[in-house]
This record gives C-alpha cells, sequence and structure tokens, in this order.
C-alpha cells in the first residue's frame, strides 16, 4: 500500500507546494508579522520535512514539538483566524498543483488535527 506522500508525488510535488506555499504566505497581509524575521530558506526545509513525516505516517509525535514551536508565536497573537488563513492558503496551494481531493482532504484533516497544539490549547 503506497502512503499520501508517494500518491502525490513525492518529494518533487512536497517541494513545489512548499515553494508555492510559502509565496503564498508572503503575500498575506495577516501572516507577515509572524515570519518578518525568519529564515524563510530554513523555514521551508523544515515544512518539507513536516509533510513528509505527515503524509507517510510517521509524525504522530508532533503535538509537542508544535505546542513548543509556535508558543512563541501564539504569545504575538497567532489565533484560530490565522490557522484558518494558512490552511485555506495551502488548500489553494494544492488545488493549483492538481493534487487529487481526496488527498487534500486527507493533508487538510492531519493539519486540523494539529490545531491544538499550533494554538497551545
Amino acid at each position: 500500500m503506497s502512503t499520501l506522500y508517494e500518491n502525490i508525488g513525492g518529494a518533487p510535488a512536497v517541494n513545489a507546494a512548499v515553494d508555492l506555499f510559502y509565496n503564498k504566505i508572503s503575500a498575506e497581509n495577516s501572516l507577515t508579522t509572524f515570519f518578518k524575521d525568519m529564515n524563510m530558506t530554513q523555514q521551508k526545509s523544515k515544512m518539507k520535512k513536516f509533510l513528509t513525516l505527515l503524509m507517510t505516517g510517521q509524525a504522530e509525535s508532533s503535538h509537542e514539538y508544535m505546542r513548543n514551536s509556535h508558543k512563541h508565536l501564539v504569545e504575538e497573537g497567532l489565533n484560530d483566524h490565522h490557522f484558518d488563513t494558512v490552511g485555506a492558503l495551502l488548500k489553494d496551494t494544492m488545488k493549483e498543483l492538481n493534487i487529487p481531493y481526496n488527498f487534500i482532504d486527507q493533508i487538510l484533516g492531519a493539519v486540523e488535527d494539529l490545531r491544538d497544539p499550533v494554538l497551545n490549547r
């Protein structure tokens, strides 16, 4: 049985998605404050690794990592609206790359499971 990662095209698809996704993030005014001092090359690398783990079923211990890595952003005001915006940009990215809807739904479902840890709840 193949993984979601393999089904969407593996590393080339993840790389294309992350690059396009962060172009969208950079253009979204409501999110710029959270990314202003961030090393985007490093951030993209982390996101590629995270999405790979998520889509291969290896991100089960990610809740604590997500809680810790986003804590300072929550202190700066990160909230549900921002999480929803990021989710919508991710969905737009995957649609633009012609990822099948059933795979988009699976990915967004996995991301939604991280809402409370990301928002430190």
